[in-house]
Parts: C-alpha cells; sequence; structure tokens
C-alpha cells in the first residue's frame, strides 16, 4: 500500500508481522511501504479480513498475524480512531508467474479486492519471475511484452483475480545477480511509477470528498 507520505501494502509475501519500510528523505519517509504475510490456502497464511483491516488503516506496526484469528477491537495493536494517514493509498497483490497456475488463494485474493474496490482503493498486480516461464524473455528482458507465453499469463492472472490487464506488471527478481541490471530495474520503476501514480489520484480524491463534506 502507498502513502504520501504514501502506503503500499504487499498483499503476498512470507512475514510473519506487519511491517513498515520506508524511503525518502523526510523523517517519516517520503513512501511507506507495508507488508502482510502470505495468504496461502484454506485456514492457513494470513486471514483476509486482517488484510482488509490493514486496508482501512486499524492495523499497527508489528501486529503479529495469526492464521484464523483475525484482529479485533480488543487487540492492543487495532487502531480504533484511524484517519487517511492510517489509511493504505494503494494495494499491491504479488505473484509468481511460475505459480500462478498452481496459485490457491485465489478466493481469499478475490474477497481482499472486494473489500478494497468498495473502499475506492486502487489495486495493482506485480507478476514475478517472469525469466521462468519464459526462454525468450530470460535471454533478453526488452522482449518481455513481444512474449506470447509472458501475455498468456498476465492474461490468466487477469482472469483469475479480476485485475485488468493494464494492472498488472511483469516483472524480474534480482536472485542470481551480482550487479545492479538497467533491465530489471527500469521493469520495477515503471511499476512503482504506476503504483504511486495511484496512490496520488486516490488521495486527491479523498481530500476532495472530505472538503466538500465540511
Amino acid at each position: 500500500m502507498v502513502h504520501s507520505e504514501h502506503r503500499l501494502h504487499y498483499c503476498y509475501c512470507c512475514c510473519l508481522q506487519y511491517q513498515k519500510f520506508s524511503v525518502g528523505v523526510r523523517d517519516s519517509g517520503l513512501f511507506s511501504f507495508f507488508e502482510v504475510g502470505g495468504l496461502e490456502t484454506g485456514d492457513h497464511g494470513t486471514h483476509p479480513d486482517d488484510v482488509i483491516q490493514a486496508l482501512k488503516g486499524h492495523i499497527s506496526i508489528s501486529y503479529q498475524f495469526r492464521p484464523g484469528c483475525p484482529i479485533n477491537e480488543d487487540n492492543p495493536y487495532y487502531i480504533s480512531s484511524q484517519g487517511l494517514r492510517d489509511q493504505i493509498h494503494c494495494a499491491v497483490i504479488v505473484v509468481s508467474a511460475e505459480k500462478l497456475p498452481y496459485l490457491t488463494c485465489g478466493d481469499k485474493l478475490k474477497t481482499i479486492r472486494t473489500a478494497a474496490s468498495r473502499l475506492g482503493i486502487p489495486q495493482l498486480v506485480f507478476m514475478t519471475n517472469v525469466d521462468m516461464v519464459c526462454g525468450l524473455t530470460c535471454k533478453d528482458l526488452s522482449k518481455i511484452y513481444q512474449s506470447r507465453r509472458i501475455k498468456n499469463r498476465m492474461k490468466e492472472c487477469s482472469n483469475l483475480l479480476g485485475v485488468p490487464l493494464n494492472c498488472i506488471f511483469p516483472v524480474k527478481n534480482y536472485h542470481q545477480e551480482t550487479c545492479m541490471d538497467e533491465k530489471i530495474n527500469c521493469l520495477m520503476l515503471d511499476a512503482l511509477t504506476q503504483i504511486v501514480h495511484s496512490a496520488n489520484d486516490y488521495v486527491e480524491k479523498c481530500s476532495r470528498n472530505q472538503t466538500h463534506s465540511e
């Protein structure tokens, strides 16, 4: 989720606590990235209600995610009087292109997306590990948008999650590289730029609505 101070929330990762990572020049960070635990399937992984409460700004940092036991108002990490600064301004779902055909948490993601849509929060997808599913892309990352396999995976991702194709960003992970790669960075920078624009639009819309209601 992105904040202005922006809040950027990853809905698919392996952390056990609600974590915040800030970057920028101000003490509080120009951008704040918030992570939640991986969703997984069934009663495993982060409960969708926890992610939804985080979107609304009700969860404070260091909250421990517990499968099958979402946060409630009696929890000391529950923020009862939240404002726009506490809320998430853009939700980002991170899925692996390699594991997309075996995705088992689709229902959880759809539940979270439905809640985010009702809140008006923009939603984007990072489709990672694109080099693992396409030999052309693995050899030359600049060919990524010419790859039929990547395009098909993007369509599959769109169908599974209900996210428009123009909100899905294929990216490559750093895993074997020992030096910075301009092609990898350009893909990620383009995706992050779109996230910031989406978050800015959301904050401006909320601010206008607040002004009109006063």
